[in-house]
């Protein structure tokens, strides 16, 4: 948006404007991607190895820098966890907690439902800030 439509459209003073710019361009921007490996040869009961691949989108920054909290009484870092469950089930799979500056390479491993037959899994990419 051009400036005088944004400030049009959110009525804020431009203090409040300025601090929601900077917040937005602090924002974290995380391509997610993620294989099953040997797809093919997941068994009930057997290991399961899920591959995630994770990218941060840098713009100009060139590093991360802590997180955007004015309210949180001192300055952290911001930390990230994958999650793997079944929503059906609410079961937890596997959950690992991951450190990301540009990109990371992330394998989880879990083991299959015992029941045969095809299962829905849930990813979940999560900051703990």
């Amino acid at each position: 948006m051009e400036d005088n439509e944004r400030s049009e459209l959110l009525q804020m003073s431009k203090l409040q404007l300025m601090d929601t710019v900077s917040f937005c361009d602090r924002f974290p921007n995380i391509d997610l991607s993620y294989e099953v490996m040997d797809h093919d040869s997941i068994r009930a009961g057997k290991d399961v190895i899920l591959q995630v691949t994770l990218e941060r989108d840098m713009k100009e920054r060139t590093e991360v820098g802590p997180v955007d909290a004015p309210r949180y009484p001192k300055s952290i870092e911001e930390g990230w966890w994958l999650v793997v469950g079944d929503m059906k089930t609410n079961q937890l799979l596997t959950i690992k907690r991951v450190s990301l500056l540009r990109n990371a390479k992330v394998k989880l491993n879990f083991t299959a439902p015992m029941e045969p037959g095809r299962k829905t899994c849930t990813l979940y990419f999560m900051c703990d800030s």
